[in-house]
């Protein structure tokens, strides 16, 4: 056993292409309502359903800038794996959760989920089946979007009060290519970093 064994660490992985205060929102959840010892907030590298539109280094950067820049005071350590964005091929959450408990196996790891992907995961994600079964999972509910009833043992389910304007990183995207303003979506720090690198003037 490490010294660090039995650690309790919460996954929040995605996209962040770009990150936006509804991540912001998430991880406030995870802080104020799920006992944990570390956040990891991991940036993915291409997927099977999804190509970046930014590199990874810009994505790792602007998560870097939201967690340094509102984050400072997290009563847990906030950090940015980039075990996703080092691989040489495309990514799935299953073969991250294999290589996870395989580096780290005294850990136990959680996987937040919103409650829109989480009905999604038997049926649309690779071995979605055994994932299911086999990860935990913290699952934020969205309005208007149901879970089944009877949920396995591995499932935590966290009420989450969203803006009834819910975003995306999609619609971020689409309104910077189209010269409309988004302050309102984005941390102060990561707007100037994306105005700074010109990204997304293209979508």
């Amino acid at each position: 056993m490490t010294k660090n064994s039995g650690k309790r660490i919460v996954i929040f992985g995605g996209a962040f292409n770009p990150p936006h205060l509804g991540h912001v929102s998430v991880i406030r959840s995870v802080l104020k309502k799920f006992p944990c010892d570390e956040i990891w907030v991991m940036p993915s590298a291409d997927r099977h359903d999804k190509a970046m539109s930014v590199s990874g280094q810009h994505r790792f950067k602007m998560v870097e800038i939201l967690i340094k820049e509102l984050f400072q005071d997290a009563k847990v350590p906030i950090k940015i794996p980039t075990l996703e964005l080092d691989r040489p091929k495309l990514t799935t959450t299953y073969e991250t959760k294999t290589e996870l408990e395989n580096q780290y196996p005294d850990f136990e790891f959680y996987f937040v989920v919103g409650s829109d992907s989480f009905n999604d995961i038997k049926t649309k994600w690779v071995n979605g089946e055994k994932l299911y079964k086999e990860a935990n999972f913290i699952v934020l509910v969205r309005p208007g979007i149901s879970l089944p009833e009877n949920l396995p043992k591995n499932v935590m389910v966290l009420e989450r009060n969203l803006d009834p304007s819910n975003f995306s990183s999609t619609d971020v995207r689409s309104l910077i290519a189209s010269g409309k303003p988004v302050s309102q979506y984005l941390s102060k720090g990561v707007s100037e970093y994306i105005k700074e690198n010109n990204l997304y003037k293209v979508v």
